[in-house]
C-alpha cells in the first residue's frame, strides 16, 4: 500500500483509526509509566508511547479493514508485549556490576568539571565546523540527511555531546537551587546559555524533534539527580508547546524550501490548514514502514543485507561503507526498503526508519526475532537501572541521560541507536583518558 492509497483509506475511516491511536497510546502509556525516569516527561513517551502508539493503532486499524494478514499482525503485537515484559523485568534496584563498570570506563575520579569544560570546548568547536561546512539543518535545501551526506560522523557525535552539556550544565542550575533556594545573575547567565545552546544546536540539526530533545535533557537528568523532582502539568504543557512551534517552524521552512505553497488547499482536510496537514502526515508518517510493508505481506519481499552491514555502517559511515562495498548500504534498512518497493528511482537520502520489530522480523528470522527484542529490553532496562543510582552525582547523571536519551533511537532504527550508545562509550572513555594525562591540580569535589 502506497503512502497516497493509504492516506485515502485512513481519511474515509477516520473515527477507527483515530479511537485505536488513542487506545493505543494510552495503553502503551501505562505500560511504562512506572519505569520511565523522568515520569510523564521522560523521552520514552515520546519514542514509545507515542511513535509505536500511533503506529500500533494504525495497524490494528488496517487489520480490520482486512488489510493485514493474521500472522503479521500477531507477530508485531507479539514484539511489542515481550519488548515490554522483558524491559520491565530486566531492571534491578541495585545493579552494582554494572555500576562499576560504567565508573570504570566512563566516570573521572573527582567531579569532572576539568573533563566537562574539554568537552565543552570540543563541542563549541565541533558546532562551528558543521555550521561552516554545511550550514543550518532546518534550511536544508531538501533534507537534513541529504545535507548531512559525508558528515554523518560529525553530526551524530555533535548531538551526542550536546545532551551531555545541557543535561550537566542544567544539573550546575539545579544543584544550586536546591542547596540555596536562590538563583544569583550567575545562575540566570547559565540559564540563558543552556537556552542559547539548545536553540542553535537544534538549528544546526534540524530535526523536527530537536528543540524537544534539548528540553528533555534537562528534564531527564534533572529527574534522576533529584529522585523526588516532581513536575507540573503545566511544565509538560509548556514543553510541548515550544516544541510544536518549533515543529511548525522547520516544517514551514521545508516547505518553503520545497517550492510548496503554503496558502493553497489542504488534500485531505477541507477548510483546514495545509501547515497543519502536513503535520498531521507527519504523524501518520510514524507508521510508513508499517503501512508500505504489511499489506499484502510486502515486508516479505523485501531484500536484506548482512546483518554485520547494519551495524557497522553507523559505525564507519555509510557514505565510506558505500565505497567500499559498492552500493548504497542505506538503501537496505527495512524502511527504505519498503519506500524503494514503491518508489525504486527514489535517491534523496531519509526516509522510513526499521523500528525495532520489523528489523527483528527481517535480519533475525521469524524463529529468531525475539532474540533482538529481548536484547533491546535488556539494554533500556540496564540504563534506567543505572538512573536509579545517579542522585546527587552531576557526571554520572549526565553521562546516564545521555545514554538514555541517545539508545531510545535503538526502538526506531536498532543499528543506529546502537552506534549512538557506542559513541557515548568510546567518547567518555577517551575523554577520560585524555583528561588523566592532562598534568591538572587535584579536582576536589565541591
Amino acid at each position: 500500500m502506497s503512502s497516497g492509497e493509504f492516506f485515502v483509506v485512513f481519511f474515509n475511516n477516520l473515527p477507527l483509526f483515530l479511537t485505536w491511536m488513542f487506545a493505543c497510546c494510552l495503553a502503551l502509556y501505562l505500560s511504562v509509566r512506572k519505569v520511565a525516569p523522568a515520569a510523564y516527561l521522560d523521552p520514552l513517551h515520546f519514542y514509545f508511547t507515542f511513535t509505536f502508539g500511533t503506529s500500533y493503532g494504525i495497524i490494528i486499524g488496517l487489520y480490520a479493514l482486512g488489510l493485514i494478514s493474521d500472522f503479521l499482525f500477531y507477530t508485531v503485537f507479539g514484539y511489542a508485549v515481550l519488548f515490554i515484559v522483558s524491559f520491565r523485568a530486566f531492571i534491578v534496584r541495585s545493579p552494582i556490576r554494572l555500576f562499576k563498570a560504567v565508573n570504570v570506563l566512563l566516570i573521572p575520579k573527582g567531579s569532572g568539571i576539568v573533563e566537562f569544560y574539554v568537552l565543552l570546548c570540543v563541542y563549541i568547536l565541533l558546532l562551528v565546523f558543521l555550521v561552516l561546512q554545511i550550514g543550518l539543518g532546518i534550511t536544508a535545501e531538501t533534507n537534513r540527511f541529504e545535507q548531512n551526506r559525508g558528515y554523518g560522523a560529525f553530526v551524530r557525535v555533535a548531538d551526542g555531546v550536546r545532551v551531555f552539556v545541557i543535561a550537566y550544565l542544567s544539573l550546575l542550575v539545579c544543584k544550586q537551587w536546591l542547596t540555596y533556594r536562590r538563583l544569583g545573575i550567575k545562575y540566570y547567565a547559565l540559564i540563558f546559555f543552556i537556552l542559547l545552546i539548545a536553540v542553535l544546536s537544534s538549528a544546526v540539526n534540524g530535526a523536527k524533534f530537536a528543540m524537544l530533545e534539548a528540553l528533555y535533557s534537562s528534564f531527564v537528568a534533572i529527574a534522576i539527580f533529584h529522585r523526588k523532582a516532581k513536575f507540573r502539568l503545566i511544565y509538560a504543557g509548556g514543553v510541548f508547546a515550544v516544541a510544536l512551534v518549533f515543529a511548525l517552524f522547520v516544517l514551514s521552512i521545508n516547505l518553503e524550501k520545497a517550492g510548496f505553497d503554503k496558502d493553497t488547499q489542504p488534500t485531505y482536510m477541507d477548510g483546514g490548514s495545509v501547515l497543519v496537514e502536513r503535520l498531521m502526515l507527519r504523524v501518520l508518517g510514524n507508521a510508513d514502514k508499517y503501512y508500505l510493508s504489511l499489506p499484502n505481506d510486502v515486508i516479505d519481499k523485501l531484500e536484506t543485507d548482512a546483518l554485520w552491514v547494519r551495524f557497522l555502517s553507523p559505525v564507519v559511515g555509510s557514505t565510506m561503507l558505500s565505497k567500499r562495498l559498492g552500493y548504497t548500504v542505506n538503501n537496505f534498512n527495512v524502511g527504505r526498503q519498503a519506500l524503494l518497493y514503491y518508489f525504486p528511482d527514489h535517491e534523496i537520502s531519509g526516509g522510513p526508519t526499521s523500528h525495532f520489530d520489523l528489523f527483528a522480523y527481517k535480519y533475525f528470522g521469524v524463529y529468531f526475532g525475539w532474540v533482538w527484542v529481548l536484547f533491546s529490553g535488556f539494554i533500556f532496562a540496564s540504563i534506567v537501572s543505572l538512573s536509579r543510582l545517579g542522585t546527587g552525582n552531576i557526571y554520572f547523571t549526565a553521562i546516564v541521560t545521555t545514554l538514555w536519551l541517545r539508545g531510545l533511537p535503538m526502538l526506531l532504527e536498532p543499528s543506529v541507536g546502537f552506534a549512538y550508545i557506542l559513541d557515548v562509550v568510546i567518547i567518555f572513555s577517551l575523554l577520560k583518558l585524555v583528561c588523566c594525562l592532562l598534568p591538572r591540580k587535584r579536582d576536589v569535589e565541591k
